[in-house]
């Protein structure tokens, strides 16, 4: 059973439809408890993640071939269907049959023999129908359901984008998110990992400077003596461009709060070198711990992880601050799809508050003509740049400084911000200012 990916995927799937758990952290806990071998690691997390990305999509198609509302399935058997519905529809690695004896079989197993019955039933009615006539669900585009997004984030991604760019968006963050491995290009170059990767059967293609875009073999990566070693890390180049924005040099200390899991901590060690520090925080005890564990990983000796709350800690005056707030995630939903059936829309105000404090408490502790990045993943405005020029408008001894040369300059726009779009620019939907505070 462990090594049967399509397993795995039903379990995990009940599992986050159960709980209010990142799918993430259910993943990681599942793969610990049963031990796959890669290659089921792979399916089953590809699975998991384009059911999650297109559930109501799935959901409305089995309405239709099914005749009942999905809230009247029971969650095991929806479980399965979802599963069984993305592999006849859109993964197109898989045989009809192979699908549906999978589907009757996982039932079989953890429901009972009439549900068995019907998931047999209902995939072979919608094999037939997609035999006969392959564009059958056209009729179903026009739902809201097929977006696959919650109707709040449809209304406000359309009264934002308008209905063209806002369709390119959808189809965007409905499609599997690209891979990028950041290189510590102090200690290999970009085509010496290229190789190395290559003969580990792990295909990619420069991206930039220090990244790389991988094409396959994406989970092979975790076995590597490079990624065991920290040579390379999992990270997605607007992450690193915030990291860019605050133009960190040799030898400096950085306050990094909110930072944990640490990917930008890790990338800013890099930057500062041995004779620099990264004084890096979070308000979870957890995920700092998921720091501490990263820092031997990769053996650096110039960070130090904390647990505070930065919107009322007591830090160090510094001449650099990086501020990656905690919000909405709206703008790595392609990556992370749980996120879109998490969040709320109280959500994005509850953040903007938050946001605020952060901001307004990290402040506090800039040395005059010092600088500090106020960062999201977000795309909603209020956690953005209504926070930021909120707090300009609370604080005149602060102004909106460039961002450095080094971060593409179609990515940052006339308010001087660093802004990516996924459907733009085939990165994370990020958001970075750069706030110097006067002399």
């Amino acid at each position: 059973m462990k090594n049967d990916a399509r397993i795995l995927a039903y379990i995990i799937l009940e599992q986050f439809e159960r709980s209010d758990g990142k799918l993430n952290t259910i993943i990681n806990d599942v793969f610990l408890k049963y031990t796959p071998k890669t290659s089921s690691k792979s399916r089953a997390f590809v699975i998991v993640n384009e059911v999650v990305r297109l559930r109501s999509r799935l959901d409305l198609m089995i309405e239709h071939i099914t005749s009942k509302p999905i809230r009247n399935i029971d969650t095991p058997l929806k479980s399965i269907l979802r599963i069984g519905f993305y592999e006849v529809m859109i993964d197109e690695n898989i045989p009809d049959y192979a699908a549906i004896n999978s589907a009757v079989n996982i039932t079989k197993n953890t429901v009972n023999k009439k549900a068995t019955g019907f998931a047999n039933a209902i995939l072979r009615k919608l094999v037939r129908l997609n035999n006969n006539d392959n564009n059958w669900y056209k009729k179903l585009e026009a739902n809201d359901s097929w977006n696959s997004l919650p109707i709040w984030i449809q209304k406000r991604w359309k009264d934002c984008y308008g209905d063209k760019e806002f369709t390119q968006l959808v189809k965007c963050v409905n499609s599997p998110s690209s891979n990028y491995i950041r290189v510590d290009y102090n200690k290999y170059k970009l085509k010496e990992v290229q190789t190395i990767l290559g003969k580990e059967g792990i295909q990619s293609k420069i991206f930039s400077k220090s990244f790389l875009k991988i094409k396959n073999g994406f989970w092979k990566i975790f076995k590597t003596n490079l990624f065991e070693n920290g040579i390379i890390s999992i990270q997605n180049p607007a992450s690193a461009a915030i990291v860019d924005t605050l133009n960190a040099k040799r030898g400096d200390v950085i306050l990094d709060v909110c930072a944990a899991p640490g990917t930008k901590s890790l990338y800013l060690s890099n930057i500062v070198g041995k004779k620099g520090m990264i004084l890096a925080s979070d308000s979870s005890s957890v995920r700092v711990k998921q720091g501490k564990k990263d820092i031997n990983r990769h053996g650096k000796k110039n960070i130090k992880w904390d647990v505070k709350d930065a919107s009322s800690a007591v830090f160090p005056i510094s001449n650099r601050i990086l501020i990656d707030a905690p919000c909405t995630g709206t703008g790595i939903i392609r990556k992370k799809p749980d996120i879109r059936w998490r969040r709320k829309l109280d959500d994005v105000f509850t953040m903007s508050k938050l946001q605020l404090s952060i901001l307004t408490n990290c402040g506090r502790f800039l040395k005059p003509n010092g600088t500090m990045v106020y960062a999201t993943c977000s795309m909603e405005e209020e956690e953005n740049w209504k926070v930021v020029d909120q707090f300009l408008k609370l604080n005149d001894d602060f102004i909106i400084d460039n961002i450095p040369p080094k971060v593409p300059r179609e990515w940052i726009d006339n308010n001087k911000c660093l802004r990516t779009y996924p459907h733009i620019h085939g990165v994370d939907g990020m958001f970075a200012v750069k706030i110097k505070r006067k002399v």
